[in-house]
């Protein structure tokens, strides 16, 4: 929600060109590196088995972009994925990994370099939820209902029409520390991917005179 406040209020600032608004429903394809934290070094009671940027998967994702001036606009981005890591774990009971949903929370600021290439950079707030064991492809017992990943994001987009590509990189900035080497410990979560989006103008407001100033209260 905090996101979506900043990005409305950005949208208000004054400006002398075009106010443009943008919603862009997208689909993409992105690789994250999860590694674990280990609380005693001889001993992996949850051990995380993937490789660097193999846990992979599609995510579906919208996004409101704001015109704020000239070049400059503001974003807002929330992406919804799932995703499966392979894991083991020091217990009676076996498992093959574990699955969980992947809410992504993104605020940015874009420059437009060329009329079809826009570079940003932003925050990224983001939310692993229902963590959950998973066993010969089945799922059972929830063992953690929310971690917290932020970081920075990122991204370069290219335009053709109202087609939007865009590739993008997560870098981490918080671990996730359990209490119990029996739990899962992670570094800071790092993730790149691309996505294809069609951008649909939903505001296309007034242009102002040379003159027009922004009201004083």
């Amino acid at each position: 929600m905090k996101y979506l406040v900043l990005t409305l209020s950005l949208s208000f600032i004054c400006n002398s060109s075009f106010s443009q608004t943008y919603f862009t429903p997208s689909i993409g394809y992105d690789f994250m590196s999860m590694e674990s934290v280990f609380i005693a070094p001889d001993f992996h009671g949850f051990e995380v088995l993937n490789p660097p940027y193999s846990i992979k998967g599609l995510q579906y994702g919208i996004e409101i972009e704001q015109t704020i001036y000239d070049k400059l606009s503001a974003s807002f981005y929330l992406n919804f994925a799932r995703r499966q890591a392979e894991a083991s774990i020091y217990s009676p009971v076996s498992l093959d990994g574990f699955e969980f949903d992947y809410w992504r929370g993104n605020v940015s600021l874009n420059y437009l370099i060329i009329s079809y290439l826009t570079i940003g950079i932003g925050y990224d707030y983001n939310q692993l939820k229902d963590l959950t064991y998973t066993f010969q492809e089945q799922t059972y017992s929830k063992f953690k209902s929310l971690m917290i990943d932020q970081g920075l994001n990122v991204s370069i987009r290219g335009y053709w029409k109202n087609i939007e590509f865009k590739g993008y990189f997560h870098k981490g900035i918080n671990s996730n520390i359990s209490e119990s080497p029996h739990e899962l410990s992670i570094k800071p979560i790092n993730y790149f991917g691309f996505s294809l989006g069609y951008r649909i103008k939903i505001i296309n407001s007034f242009k102002r005179d040379k003159k027009t100033e922004c009201p004083t209260f």
